[in-house]
């Protein structure tokens, strides 16, 4: 019995220590677009979220003021995928992300791209 309460209160410690991170959801105009469940490059899932919010005034500017067509590509990096939105380096998919999505790098990119497609054709009211 009194191993059973020294292990319990071991993994008691243990488990704490495991760093644990608030995912982010990247949404816009009332659109999902994805969530953001790992660190990357040093900026927390919150901090990838914010970065968007930046990306996406690049992006409808250049929809909106500019006249630019939607276009959503898919851009290979190595190991890693980058998403591009009317031209503007808009995301990047790491093997973390796709990890915490348990899905490929290729597959986690296709719906991520697909999600920003979709979103920003309902928000633009763009057949």
């Amino acid at each position: 019995m009194r191993k059973w309460v020294v292990l319990v209160l071991a993994l008691g410690f243990v488990v704490p220590a495991i760093a644990q991170q608030t995912p982010s959801d990247v949404a816009f105009g009332g659109e999902y677009f994805f969530r953001f469940r790992v660190s990357v490059g040093g900026l927390s899932p919150e901090g990838r979220a914010i970065v968007l919010q930046g990306r996406l005034s690049q992006v409808f500017t250049k929809l909106f003021v500019n006249g630019a067509p939607l276009t959503v590509r898919i851009h290979s990096l190595g190991s890693i995928k980058s998403i591009s939105v009317a031209g503007v380096q808009f995301v990047t998919v790491t093997k973390a992300d796709a990890e915490a999505n348990q899905m490929t790098v290729e597959q986690l990119a296709k719906v991520w791209a697909n999600n920003l497609e979709q979103g920003l054709r309902g928000i633009l009211s763009v057949p």
